[in-house]
């Protein structure tokens, strides 16, 4: 399973419009989120806020059996919630996911995950 993190600063200003896309997001577009990540194939995707004292931070993680392929396939897309999703984040961050960066994902340090024992 593909891990991935990445964070993109909040254009200055956007901050209480970031919240509100999210709490969109996790109510009224709640079931239209769910069918793009089943559709892409994405199981697990969470966003966090973190404050800096340069800028706000949209921080995003995702698990993917194929995250190279899961992206291509968000970034290909014109499903109406993915164009939304993209314009939004955008607004808010101005990184365009229809052209995903080149270059290396974040570099994953380390990792911990409490195994269940047998019984």
């Amino acid at each position: 399973m593909d891990q991935v993190c990445f964070a993109l600063p909040v254009i200055s200003g956007k901050t209480e419009d970031a919240r509100k896309f999210f709490k969109e997001l996790e109510g009224s577009r709640k079931a239209e989120f769910a069918r793009s990540e089943e559709r892409i194939g994405i199981p697990k995707e969470s966003w966090y806020l973190q404050k800096t004292p340069m800028a706000d931070l949209l921080i995003g993680y995702m698990e993917s059996p194929d995250f190279a392929h899961a992206l291509d396939l968000f970034a290909r897309s014109q499903d109406e919630f993915d164009v939304w999703f993209k314009r939004r984040l955008a607004e808010l961050t101005g990184a365009d996911l229809n052209t995903p960066p080149a270059g290396p994902m974040s570099e994953q340090l380390s990792s911990y995950e409490a195994r269940v024992p047998v019984a």
